[in-house]
């Protein structure tokens, strides 16, 4: 009987096949995901940005590695970040709209890397990410009060929820919440997963301090209407300053990890959960359509030693590939099926990532025909295949064709003059929405059954 029980419990406490490290033994990294709500990568001085915004972003990409081409699959900060923690595309995850919960059944990476050990804790910044919305899931920590008097917004109700205190904190003070917990709570005999949220630059524009003049307004040039306006360009040099403001303060938690000495041990992941409008196609926020300046995002990674530093990744990615690129990396194997793919032999330079890469975007549905003097009336669907993209309204009986080499800013509609590639696009979105994408309860519908359903609420 003695025998029977030690094989029993040296059974139980083996790794999973392919795990031989262990979380107790030491030999896995920590880990660091870092994402910035609202950041347009095309304002980071890191991507290029003629103000310096981002110098701290710089020093990471420095010592690792920049995606040119990364996709947030929708331009929503709920939905964005489900996905980022399930590696699942919205439709399938459920969440395709900010205030609808993560359900229970859908495993997160904290959960993920709970199992195995790890010491998991998140600390966010705005009452989107809450832990009623389901977003806490597998951490033992999950910091989501804020409050009301320090709030950048003033927020009594949010989609049907009541809130109680504040509705975001600014980045300063949730680094210091990340940095306390890493000095005094951290069980330094376990590696960690630490996921900090920030909500800056976030509206209202409200860059702090010296930071609200760091950089001079946007030159109006020969322009007209509203972006040439004076609070319109004023609004944009805040918005540039609360990007600076965060980068700092992403560099006082860097330097914290450093002074720790868990720099070479810990792999850090930076992005961003969409962009804003900016009044580039009409809309000042984000959230109502799929144009690049609200899906396309900064994405930086950094491993000393792991990862080769310097390097440019210029093919397409996506952030439903996080979830399973980072256990990749750090040799966590899990039996989940993700729908993202791992990027990991990628990244260590084992193998090219494939640069035509159909990439896949999603808006929610709008009930009503117009937002902010957008025509949103419906769902957005999208694909970005090579250099061409398509943007599909279905319920607005409208689709958009656009040539990304010739026209990054997305001004002419191709569809008409390039209809072999509007019609090559729309087949293949129109196969990765029935593929199984969607929850599996769709699964095997007609787009017809699938509307029908979704019209009573059931997409939600």
């Amino acid at each position: 009987m003695k025998r029977r029980l030690l094989l029993f419990i040296a059974l139980v406490l083996a790794p999973g096949p392919g795990c031989a490290p262990t979380a107790e033994s030491g030999d896995w990294p920590n880990v660091l995901l870092i994402t910035i709500d609202t950041l347009r990568r095309d304002h980071c001085s890191v991507y290029g940005y003629a103000h310096d915004t981002t110098p701290h972003l710089r020093r990471v990409a420095e010592g690792g590695l920049r995606f040119d081409l990364a996709y947030a699959p929708t331009p929503t900060t709920g939905p964005t970040h489900a996905s980022i923690l399930t590696g699942l595309y919205p439709p399938a995850h459920r969440v395709v709209k900010n205030g609808v919960a993560l359900a229970a059944r859908n495993e997160t990476l904290a959960e993920i890397l709970a199992a195995q050990g790890y010491q998991t804790s998140g600390i966010v910044s705005s009452f989107v990410l809450h832990a009623r919305f389901g977003f806490g899931q597998g951490f033992s920590v999950y910091q989501d009060d804020f409050e009301a008097a320090t709030a950048s917004a003033s927020v009594s109700t949010w989609e049907g929820q009541d809130v109680e205190k504040g509705f975001d904190r600014r980045a300063d003070a949730t680094t210091r919440r990340a940095i306390r917990w890493l000095w005094e709570d951290r069980d330094r005999e376990r590696p960690f997963f630490l996921f900090v949220h920030y909500f800056d630059p976030h509206s209202p524009y409200e860059a702090p301090g010296a930071f609200a003049q760091r950089f001079p307004p946007p030159d109006p040039g020969a322009g007209e209407g509203i972006q040439a306006s004076l609070a319109f360009r004023q609004a944009v040099r805040n918005y540039d300053g609360e990007i600076a403001f965060t980068d700092q303060e992403i560099g006082r938690l860097l330097d914290a990890i450093e002074r720790q000495g868990l720099s070479e041990k810990t792999l850090v992941v930076i992005t961003a959960d969409h962009g804003e409008g900016l009044m580039d196609h009409g809309a000042m926020l984000h959230g109502l359509d799929l144009y690049e300046e609200n899906v396309r995002v900064p994405l930086l990674l950094r491993w000393p030693d792991r990862i080769p530093a310097g390097r440019v990744l210029a093919q397409p990615v996506e952030l439903v590939d996080l979830a399973p690129t980072i256990l990749d990396l750090i040799g966590v194997k899990s039996s989940r099926a993700f729908q993202g793919r791992s990027l990991a032999a990628s990244l260590r330079g084992d193998e090219p990532l494939d640069p035509d890469r159909p990439i896949y975007l999603h808006r929610r549905r709008f009930d009503a025909e117009y937002a902010d003097g957008i025509y949103v009336k419906g769902r957005q669907f999208g694909i970005r295949w090579g250099r061409w993209k398509t943007i599909d309204a279905p319920d607005q009986g409208r689709t958009a064709l656009y040539d990304l080499e010739s026209d990054p800013q997305e001004r002419t509609d191709r569809s008409r003059s390039d209809a072999d590639q509007a019609a090559r696009l729309a087949e293949k979105l129109m196969e990765w929405r029935r593929s199984g994408t969607s929850d599996p309860a769709f699964r095997g519908l007609s787009e017809s059954d699938r509307e029908a359903l979704e019209a009573l609420g059931y997409s939600e």
